[in-house]
């Protein structure tokens, strides 16, 4: 067995394999490769130029290959797989698990997809036409087939020889999955209870039968929860009949749940499905330009809102040194309440159950944040301007915008989530254009009233 080291990827060991790269130095880059696990592989890779990329990954067996693809990043992934011919891919995907392959396959073209499904063997070409069909971010999208199950009125022994025949197709195995006649899910049982118990004893007699499982089409997120609330290292999948039909490892459910992250902060930063690999311009762009676009024509609707109180600012030009203190103050106060909110429905540790009580408590937060905050200017304006009046009410306007900001931010995701919506959308342009908005329509407006009344 081959001993890996774990490699720290600096700019030394880029630039060394870089140069064994430029001067075809297969047996250097072999040398330098063949110990390093698929992950650090995989990682120097992503910092490498295109072509070198190719030279290092046409070094490899098919086996390391694919064990070095599955864990690079998806624009890096496309791009080295549409320079691979297809045999190249035939082999790497008879190789991978049945769910690493099914992910693979249905990333390339439907024409290329349909060629390498021809080309390899009817096993592995049978397990991708039961996967494929399932979209990818459901339960049936990340699991795998490979899984050891016996009947309940299976002796200990019987169960452990069924563990040894599949000991070369079933990697990592943490729970032996029971099933009836008919292949329904009725039980579970450890490996390690399962190795401590008599031969003889029957199955039925030590399993659990209360045992959590999902469907093929329930949502990946949903699925990462309850891994992660009832501290499993796998879950069985089932289908609408509740036979079982696959697995999910905690692997798995570690890569769903950086993804869903990744998801929420780029939707949150306003980005829309965008690698954090990618270098494509074009899809950069259209990954960021939408939530660009809205946001100016959110603000144009705010500068609208700002020319309305166009002689409240003449009165006072000094008022409008505190626009950018206004919005900056609303918009961070949104972002925080939805950031929190949002992550916590992401995780399981909000739900749409208790929106009264999380509402209650995002408001209360605002309102303690707005006072100071709005003490604290009052007594800025109060003093830069010597009318403490006038103070007092710049401050009015801060507790009511960052009150207003809260309680926005906080809503919204969970109106979103209500709507079936991604709350994630809920700190892109609506969060931070209606705080900018209704900011500054507060702060002018309580303003202009003072100006008129004195």
């Amino acid at each position: 067995m081959a001993a890996f080291k774990t490699i720290t990827i600096d700019g030394k060991l880029i630039e060394e394999v870089k140069r064994f790269a430029d001067q075809g130095n297969r047996q250097g880059l072999k040398k330098l490769i063949d110990d390093m696990r698929a992950a650090d592989l995989a990682d120097l890779i992503e910092h490498l130029d295109p072509e070198e990329r190719l030279f290092i990954f046409k070094l490899l067996e098919p086996d390391g290959a694919g064990d070095v693809l599955v864990e690079i990043e998806t624009p890096v992934q496309e791009r080295i797989l549409k320079d691979l011919d297809n045999q190249a891919i035939t082999e790497i995907v008879q190789g991978l698990d049945s769910d690493d392959a099914a992910d693979l396959v249905g990333d390339l073209p439907d024409d290329r997809a349909r060629e390498i499904i021809e080309r390899v063997g009817d096993e592995v070409s049978g397990e991708l036409e039961k996967l494929l069909p399932y979209p990818e971010d459901t339960a049936g999208g990340i699991m795998a087939l490979e899984f050891v199950a016996v009947k309940a009125d299976t002796s200990v022994k019987d169960a452990i020889d069924t563990i040894r025949e599949k000991r070369e197709e079933v990697e990592n195995l943490y729970y032996i999955w029971v099933v009836d006649d008919l292949g329904k899910l009725v039980g579970v049982i450890s490996l390690k209870d399962l190795v401590l118990e008599p031969t003889d004893r029957k199955i039925s007699d030590i399993m659990n039968p209360e045992v959590i499982s999902v469907y093929v089409d329930t949502d990946q997120e949903e699925v990462a929860h309850l891994v992660t609330k009832y501290d499993l290292v796998a879950i069985p999948v089932v289908g609408n009949d509740h036979r079982l039909v696959g697995r999910i490892t905690h692997d798995d459910i570690i890569d769903v749940i950086k993804e869903e992250a990744d998801e929420d902060i780029s939707l949150m930063a306003g980005v829309i499905d965008q690698g954090i690999a990618e270098e494509s311009t074009l899809k950069l762009l259209r990954a960021r330009l939408p939530w660009l676009v809205a946001g100016l024509f959110g603000e144009i609707l705010a500068a609208v809102v700002i020319s309305q109180f166009e002689s409240s600012l003449k009165k006072i030009i000094a008022l409008s040194f505190f626009i950018p203190v206004i919005m900056a103050m609303g918009g961070s106060t949104g972002n925080q309440a939805a950031t929190i909110v949002v992550r916590g429905l992401a995780t399981g540790d909000i739900s749409l159950v208790k929106i009264g009580r999380r509402l209650w408590v995002e408001m209360r937060v605002a309102l303690m944040n707005g006072l100071i905050c709005g003490i604290l200017l009052g007594l800025v304006v109060g003093f830069w301007l010597s009318d403490y009046e006038l103070g007092l009410i710049v401050a009015l306007a801060l507790v009511l915008i960052i009150f207003n900001a809260g309680l926005i931010g906080s809503a919204v995701p969970f109106a979103l989530k209500k709507l079936n919506f991604d709350p994630a959308l809920g700190t892109g342009p609506f969060v931070a254009t209606s705080n900018d908005i209704l900011g500054i329509l507060i702060y002018l407006g309580l303003v202009t009233i003072y100006l008129r009344v004195t």
